[in-house]
């Protein structure tokens, strides 16, 4: 059985809901790493070469949750409350792979995303600027949107994002 396309409204739905548990996550791992410091922030200044371990780690941390949820279930705690599931345009599971390919072609346009919004908060931009860092993401959705073939980096990343029926259905 084939299934649909997920819209992008429950992409960005379910990824809402990933970066809020992955921003409480690294939020733990850093306050650990901070009785190390003894509560000193983790930059260059204060703790060295110790910073780039500590930024691998997060970044390990970010791999960790998706690779393991999207190669194990297809499906990130996010995915699953919005009914939608990661899989291979084969219906596969996806491997480390195309996960590791997904992640690293996605993951700069929600980042981008998120310093544009993140600059505009701290009055460090302006609207125009807001709006190009919002434009890859934007121009990726907007291309699911027209063609219904998933985005980018669904498409280079040879995976989809599948709506699943709800339960009951």
């Amino acid at each position: 059985m084939t299934l649909a396309c997920a819209g992008n409204f429950r992409r960005l739905a379910a990824a809402a809901y990933d970066g809020l548990l992955l921003l409480a996550v690294l939020m733990l791992v850093t306050a650990l790493l901070q009785t190390l410091t003894h509560g000193a922030a983790i930059t260059r200044a204060s703790v060295g070469a110790f910073e780039y371990f500590y930024r691998a780690l997060l970044l390990l941390c970010v791999f960790a949750y998706f690779a393991s949820a999207w190669m194990l279930r297809g499906q990130t705690l996010g995915m699953k409350a919005w009914a939608i599931r990661l899989e291979t345009t084969r219906g596969t599971l996806p491997d480390l792979g195309e996960v590791a390919l997904r992640l690293a072609i996605g993951a700069p346009f929600y980042l981008l995303a998120i310093a544009g919004v993140l600059l505009f908060m701290a009055h460090h931009g302006g609207w125009l600027m807001l709006a190009a860092l919002w434009l890859p993401l934007v121009a990726t959705f907007a291309w699911n949107s027209v063609t219904g073939n998933g985005t980018l980096h669904d498409r280079l990343s040879r995976t989809r994002i599948a709506r699943l029926p709800l339960a009951g259905s």
